[in-house]
């Protein structure tokens, strides 16, 4: 009976247990999958829940005719976990850590040993870089290893297909922002906003199949199109650099344009820059000179102080006048020519040819200065060209008011005001359009990703002066590549061409010095100008003469004519006499 209770008992103390135990392993699931089951899940979520940017591409910055001149590329950054970097099994046999970093070496051309070390100095970390901005055939060889707790992420690059060809216009992008040129200038349609994924990977690190949710969509950026081509781009710095070099000068600029629309198909300079690799080079090389640096143009000017005398009434191009050896501004003061010291008797058309500083003085003696500055500024000296390039430089053109009485001659052949490069090419582009001035364009517009096209701004076209004064202007021009003492340079078998030398001395802080910028402005075909095509190098040292610009505007003129199939002239040219 005894023995009975005491197993009763004992029973009931044992069932006891088991319910107080029940119990409290109910309570618990109760606490964990109902009060605390959000809680829980929200923390679990946490540890498991990795955050990842989804990149967009930014937008391309393309030639007229498609061709990438900046462009994303597909990158991928290579990571691990520390905390689940370790060895693990392949093919049914262990891969020690350090096997796999020589693997990975190997592919990516990391040092193994630092690759070990990235993982171990922080074991208790969640993410450390092995190696970063790996192609794309790198990224699948690496795939293709196996490594469980290695992470493959796609970054954008940007990248410059032609390298420094258009690195002058293009600009480049810094780490994180844009830095110069068509870059920043275009940021507001170039620029991508990334978005945001997230997905779930397990206790080793590994991301799970079917778990990643877009948080935030990516937004692609828009293309810029340019009125570029670059394989003239392309040629067109090549030429700078080889009669730059031959000539020891400092630097060259070259641009050419379509007459019958203002589009600027090359805006090269030389030296310029590699986008793609700029950290070392001067600063002076990475902007585009073309648009930001004015210089006195010399001689290249006469063609449009003639063209404004014409049509203002004040010469025509048979007009004769006697130049004198010595133009006297003032007792004591006289301007001179280059050559000669005698007095001649020129046409208007003979000035041009001649390059008389003192038969222009004549003839810039008709017009009073107020005019002149207002032609001046119509042909777009004095304001920024339509371009509006980022850092343009407008130049300077003094007011009549302002002039002193050297000057108001001097600015007719080039000195005392200063101008761009792409200024001067838009001049002669209005006298080989019969007088109209059209916007020089440069960017075409945007297209946005899904296909909706915003042209550029654009101005209105100007009519500067009439066909009658920009034809007789050509008329006179043409009689330099036929008759002149470069005939036998520029001339161009089948064509007309008509086109003007300028040199310009440099100014300082003391005055006029020895250094000279070097050019030469013209277009083809004559008689109806489809292109015009402007050279000039800056400070050269083994001819200091405009001649010496002729080759290269030779060569960039011919490979225009032939590389858009330009028809050969079939008018005669009639031109004006030259003396009298």
């Amino acid at each position: 009976m005894t023995h009975q209770r005491l197993t009763s008992r004992r029973m009931a103390i044992a069932l006891l247990l088991v319910f107080v135990i029940a119990a409290l392993f109910l309570t618990r699931l109760v606490d964990v999958q109902v009060v605390r089951a959000s809680e829980l899940q929200e923390q679990s979520e946490a540890i498991r829940t990795t955050q990842e940017t989804v990149w967009a591409s930014r937008g391309s910055i393309v030639d007229s005719f498609g061709n990438d001149l900046a462009v994303d590329v597909d990158r991928y950054d290579i990571s691990a976990d520390p905390s689940v970097a370790g060895d693990f099994r392949r093919d049914g046999e262990v891969v020690a850590l350090e096997t796999a970093m020589a693997d990975i070496a190997q592919l990516t051309g990391a040092v193994a040993e630092e690759l070990v070390y990235a993982v171990r100095q922080d074991p208790e970390s969640r993410f450390t870089y092995l190696v970063k901005g790996v192609s794309p055939e790198t990224r699948l060889a690496l795939r293709d290893l196996g490594i469980p707790w290695l992470q493959i992420d796609l970054v954008r690059e940007r990248t410059y297909p032609f390298g420094a060809v258009a690195g002058n216009i293009t600009g480049m992008l810094g780490t994180d922002r844009p830095l110069a040129g068509v870059e920043l200038d275009w940021d507001e349609c170039l620029a991508a906003e990334n978005g945001v994924a997230t997905y779930q990977r397990g206790a080793d690190g590994v991301r799970l199949p079917g778990t990643t949710t877009t948080v935030e969509a990516p937004v692609h950026g828009g293309d810029v199109v340019l009125t570029l081509d670059s394989d003239l781009q392309w040629y067109v710095l090549q030429q700078l650099a080889d009669h730059g070099s031959r000539l020891g000068a400092e630097s060259g600029s070259a641009m050419v344009v379509r007459v019958n629309d203002g589009h600027i198909l090359a805006a090269a300079d030389w030296p310029t820059f590699d986008p793609n690799d700029f950290s070392q080079t001067p600063t002076g090389n990475t902007g585009a000179r073309i648009f930001s640096s004015p210089y006195e143009p010399g001689s290249i000017m006469k063609a449009i102080g003639v063209a404004m005398l014409i049509d203002a009434g004040y010469t025509y191009a048979e007009d004769r006048i006697v130049a004198p050896g010595f133009y006297e501004v003032y007792s004591g003061r006289y301007i001179k020519n280059y050559s000669v010291a005698q007095d001649t008797q020129l046409t208007t058309a003979g000035v041009l040819q001649t390059s008389s500083n003192t038969g222009m003085s004549v003839l810039a003696d008709r017009m009073p200065a107020a005019t002149a500055t207002r032609y001046f500024e119509k042909f777009g000296f004095g304001e920024i060209t339509a371009v509006d390039f980022l850092g343009e430089s407008q130049g300077v053109v003094n007011s009549g008011d302002s002039l002193d009485i050297v000057t108001r001659y001097n600015q007719f052949f080039g000195q005392g005001i200063s101008v761009t490069a792409a200024q001067m090419a838009g001049s002669y582009q209005t006298l080989a359009n019969d007088g109209v001035r059209l916007p020089l364009r440069l960017v075409d517009g945007c297209r946005s990703i899904d296909g909706q096209w915003v042209s550029a701004p654009s101005a209105e076209p100007v009519t500067v002066v009439s066909p009658s004064a920009a034809k007789q202007v050509v008329r006179s021009l043409e009689t330099i590549v036929s008759q002149g003492p470069l005939r036998n340079t520029l001339s161009i078998p089948g064509y007309r061409v008509a086109a003007k030398t300028g040199t310009a001395e440099i100014a300082d802080a003391t005055g006029y010095g020895d250094d000279r910028v070097i050019s030469l402005a013209g277009m083809a075909p004559a008689e109806d100008p489809e292109y015009v095509v402007l050279v000039s190098f800056t400070k050269p040292q083994t001819s200091r003469v405009s001649s010496a610009a002729a080759p290269a505007f030779h060569d960039v003129m011919s490979h225009v004519l032939k590389n858009y199939r330009v028809a050969p002239s079939s008018v005669p040219a009639v031109l004006p006499p030259v003396t009298w």
